[in-house]
């Protein structure tokens, strides 16, 4: 029974406090790709005893929506945990983890079962122990015109912003009443923000771009904060014949999360790319930009000296990703020693 949001415990909202408060990860919080101006990444290299990444995916198939973990030291070459099995088999969604101040992990996803799915908030302090509050499927409430896919929401993507101490949930919708391409033509992207997962503002649009921009059809938009800028990675929705950068990764810039933001920049990944994740090079002289290839179900990987380049980025040919059988939309972040040791001790195995 989907539970409203109304009838989230006491008891709940306190125990996410102490979440909130007392996370283990709070005394060492490396760069995690959302929030890098916590430590100076140019001085992290992950090698052995310096930390490193996970990717947290879904596959393909049946395995579509469950999660599953895979990590490196370098972001090139990446090893799948607990033999491709999920770590947490409850979880149904398109993984994305932000950290908070404390170094607390959230992780956004949804209901199985009986539709409409509801929205279901994870945290954990390791990402091995999984927590999680059901919340009204009331606070994805759209504005007229559109509608959700209630399936997956728009796969849901959630940020912590250190500035405002607040939570966005971003995902994209279409309008009402249509199907096909010109469904997805009209994806526009939403979000949200609480910080208490008890009360949230209510749903609107984030972009809101101008000239050849201001029809641009926008899925998958992930936000990152970087030296006093923020920057929202999107795919650009349009199919190729409607706009030469139809099907591609573009990256908008904004000094606010909630803008008003830039038109995006051009293309920085060939078309047909999907699902984008950006994350700093080991020692930070680079970005590093994970895509999907979803005609192959394959990721890819595009680095560059400036997220703003606004061309195309270097193809990184070497990468070696995780089972690509079972390797489809995700993110990846940076963690330290302690909990990739910690993971590859529990599913490495």
């Amino acid at each position: 029974m989907i539970r409203k949001l109304h009838h989230i415990t006491t008891s709940l909202v306190v125990l996410l406090s102490l979440a909130l408060g007392f996370s283990a990860c709070g005394k060492d919080k490396p760069y995690d790709g959302d929030n890098p101006v916590r430590d100076n990444p140019g001085t992290v290299v992950p090698t052995d005893g310096q930390g490193g990444y996970l990717f947290a995916h879904t596959g393909t198939g049946s395995n579509y929506y469950r999660l599953f973990y895979a990590i490196s030291r370098d972001g090139i070459k990446w090893t799948e945990l607990k033999r491709g099995g999920s770590p947490l088999s409850m979880y149904y969604g398109f993984p994305y983890i932000t950290r908070d101040a404390n170094g607390t992990f959230w992780m956004i996803g949804t209901s199985t079962g009986a539709k409409p799915h509801f929205p279901i908030v994870w945290w954990s302090d390791d990402m091995i122990t999984w927590k999680h509050i059901d919340l009204s499927p009331a606070i994805m409430e759209l504005p007229a015109g559109y509608e959700n896919d209630t399936n997956s929401f728009g796969a849901m993507k959630i940020f912590f912003d250190n500035a405002s101490g607040q939570f966005f949930i971003t995902w994209h919708a279409g309008e009402k009443e249509l199907s096909g391409n010109a469904w997805w033509e009209s994806m526009r992207t939403f979000y949200i923000t609480t910080k208490d997962f008890a009360t949230f503002t209510p749903a609107q649009k984030l972009f809101s771009f101008s000239g050849q921009d201001e029809t641009m059809a926008q899925i998958d938009a992930s936000l990152h904060y970087y030296d006093g800028k923020y920057y929202a990675v999107i795919k650009d929705e349009r199919w190729p014949e409607h706009s030469s950068t139809g099907k591609t990764v573009r990256i908008a810039i904004a000094s606010s999360p909630t803008g008003p933001w830039s038109n995006p920049g051009g293309s920085v990944t060939p078309a047909w790319r999907e699902a984008p994740t950006l994350v700093q090079s080991p020692v930070g002289n680079e970005w590093y930009l994970y895509v999907e290839d979803y005609t192959i179900h394959r990721y890819e990987l595009y680095k560059s000296s400036s997220i703003t380049k606004g061309t195309a980025w270097d193809k990184v040919t070497d990468m070696v990703p995780p089972t690509a059988d079972n390797c489809r939309h995700g993110c990846i972040i940076r963690i330290d020693e302690t909990i990739y040791r910690k993971l590859k001790a529990t599913y490495d195995k």
